[in-house]
């Protein structure tokens, strides 16, 4: 189906979009002082990084007797979720309460979840999901403790497509804001990408301690937007982002595992997606049309009907997504207003960086259904919704 995977005309438009979106392990030979220190935990087989911060000397003691091997028991962490992120904990969207941090060997609530879950869930828990906020993850681990975190926020990347801060992933397409991160505004125009534009340069030192210059998109003075490098490992990572006069601003973030996003009309993360349909008349005849239309009342692009038109039509829909590249295809669904979605391909989309692709045949079920959600699902998190029009 080699066709579906060539549409130039919606690849011109997702980078104009792109122009327009508004750590590593460390040691120490001190630890903090007894009434405060930092752990980290993660829940294999992700390799996403999770800190907690604890403040009783005895829970403490606890944590760095798991370390040492001293602690035969009380092996995982739990607690409850305060919906609020912290420096700390970068980039995730809520933290640990540390009153009510505890260790345990097996749990019988309904309180497990993966972090990049619960992330993209975030406004359930306390409900259906993690009854009380209480989460204890059955598959935590310690893996260290580290120093009291330095808290560099002097730029800040969220995913170009989500712009959730959780949206660092291998390959993925970020938007970092801050001030005086250029002197000018320049736009890539060729592939492969700059790794300088207007002298302005982004640097990811990832968790094996490796640094790399990022390929870079745009970048006006208080915005870059920059791929993460090929080869960055997940963990740990300090962005860099150097002006032309030498001034350096530094964010400590961690770069995931995944990191779902959906390109929207918007360039919000809201509302109707920048994507394509596709449709395959019988004749072997094919036509691409906007998913989206300009409103000049709203001053805001909003879903565009979709005509399935007559039954031996086929149309697909065609989405554009960043942070999917180190997730296995078939782990990727979709729902489209709550019905399973038939999903034709995943990969990356041709001829431009950081762009995943996925391809839906949209089902006659869906005439005359008018705006309804669509939500893509990568393994177990969810990528920012948007909304179609089907008619």
């Amino acid at each position: 189906m080699k066709w579906l995977r060539s549409c130039a005309g919606g690849l011109a438009l997702l980078a104009l979009l792109l122009l327009i979106n508004p750590g590593e392990s460390r040691s120490f030979s001190t630890v903090a002082a007894a009434e405060e220190a930092y752990f980290v935990f993660d829940a294999p087989p992700r390799r996403d990084l999770f800190v907690v911060k604890l403040t009783d000397p005895v829970k403490i003691q606890k944590a760095r007797d798991l370390l040492s091997g001293r602690a035969g028991s009380g092996r995982h962490i739990g607690g409850l979720i305060v919906k609020e992120p912290v420096c700390y904990n970068a980039p995730w969207s809520y933290y640990l309460d540390p009153q009510s941090i505890e260790f345990f060997d097996n749990a019988i609530e309904v309180c497990d979840g993966a972090m990049g879950y619960i992330e993209s869930h975030l406004d359930e828990v306390g409900g259906s999901l993690l009854p009380g906020n209480r989460w204890c993850s059955w598959g935590s681990r310690l893996v260290r403790e580290i120093p009291p975190p330095a808290c560099n926020e002097g730029v800040k990347s969220f995913s170009a497509a989500s712009f959730r801060r959780a949206g660092l992933a291998g390959e993925s397409i970020v938007a970092a804001f801050g001030s005086e991160l250029a002197n000018t505004t320049e736009a890539s125009a060729t592939l492969p990408l700059p790794t300088a534009l207007g002298g302005t340069t982004v640097r990811i030192k990832d968790g094996a301690g490796a640094e790399r210059l990022a390929p870079l998109f745009f970048v006006p003075p208080n915005q870059v937007n920059y791929q993460v490098p090929i080869g960055t490992e997940p963990g740990f990572a300090t962005v860099t982002v150097t002006n032309a006069n030498g001034k350096a601003v530094a964010e400590d973030t961690q770069v995931l595992t995944i990191a779902p996003g959906i390109f929207t009309a918007n360039s919000d993360g809201l509302g109707a997606p920048a994507a394509l349909t596709l449709r395959v008349r019988a004749d072997g005849s094919q036509r691409f049309d906007r998913v989206f239309r300009f409103d000049p009342a709203q001053n805001r692009f909003v879903p565009a009907e979709i005509d399935l038109g007559v039954e031996t039509d086929q149309v697909f829909l065609i989405l554009f997504a960043t942070g999917l590249r180190r997730l296995d295809p078939s782990l990727i669904e979709a729902t489209i207003g709550g019905g399973l979605a038939d999903i034709v391909f995943v990969g990356a989309a041709p001829g431009f960086a950081g762009v995943d692709q996925v391809n839906i045949r949209l089902s006659r079920q869906l005439v005359g259904c008018g705006e309804v959600s669509l939500v893509l699902f990568a393994d177990d998190q969810k990528a920012n919704p948007a909304t179609i029009s089907v008619w």
